[in-house]
Order: structure tokens, then C-alpha cells, then sequence
């Protein structure tokens, strides 16, 4: 039998592509850009909680005000205010239901 020997590459010998730029993977450090005090930023994350636990107690605290203040029956709003305001409160009760079934 006869071999042929061709010198083509077919394929880079090595792959190399950023997929998440700032995102460092060593176990788990994530630089979302500069603070203007980054040691109170992380302070807040230790001892209050993540970014998403606070953006959620906002949420709440803002569902609470929206129904006491009856903002989706006051005719001082736009349609599309009110809607705004059903679309907000739907997302507040998708992340109380997701809450619920994770426990």
C-alpha cells in the first residue's frame, strides 16, 4: 500500500476565542466596570445580599406602593403608564411564583 503525504492543515493547531470579555473564571470573579467605591460596593454585596436580592426587596417594596396607591385604576395615567405598571407587577409575581416552586 502506498502513502501519500500531503502537507495540508485542514484545522488551526490551536482555538483560542473570548466569549465573555471581563468575565474571569477563577472561581468566579466577575468585573461588571469601575465604582466609585468599590469597598462599599462590596460590603453591601457581604452583608446585605447579591444585586438581585436587593433589585427583588426594591420590587417589593415598589408592588406594595403601586396597590396602596391604586396606580392601576387611577385615570391620572396614561394607557401605556398602566400598562407599564401591569407589565412590572406580572414580572414581580413570575419571580414570587419561580421563589415558591424553588423551595
Amino acid at each position: 500500500m502506498e502513502y501519500v503525504y500531503m502537507p495540508l492543515q485542514l484545522a488551526p493547531a490551536g482555538l483560542n476565542q473570548p466569549i465573555l470579555p471581563n468575565w474571569s473564571f477563577h472561581l468566579f470573579n466577575v468585573n461588571l466596570g469601575a465604582s466609585s467605591n468599590a469597598d462599599l460596593e462590596q460590603a453591601a454585596l457581604q452583608k446585605v445580599g447579591s444585586y438581585g436580592k436587593q433589585i427583588g426587596h426594591l420590587s417589593e417594596a415598589l408592588e406594595v406602593v403601586i396597590r396602596q396607591l391604586r396606580l392601576l385604576d387611577s385615570k391620572n395615567l396614561s394607557r401605556e403608564e398602566r400598562d407599564t405598571i401591569a407589565v412590572f407587577l406580572g414580572d414581580v409575581a413570575a419571580v414570587r411564583k419561580l421563589k415558591v416552586e424553588a423551595t
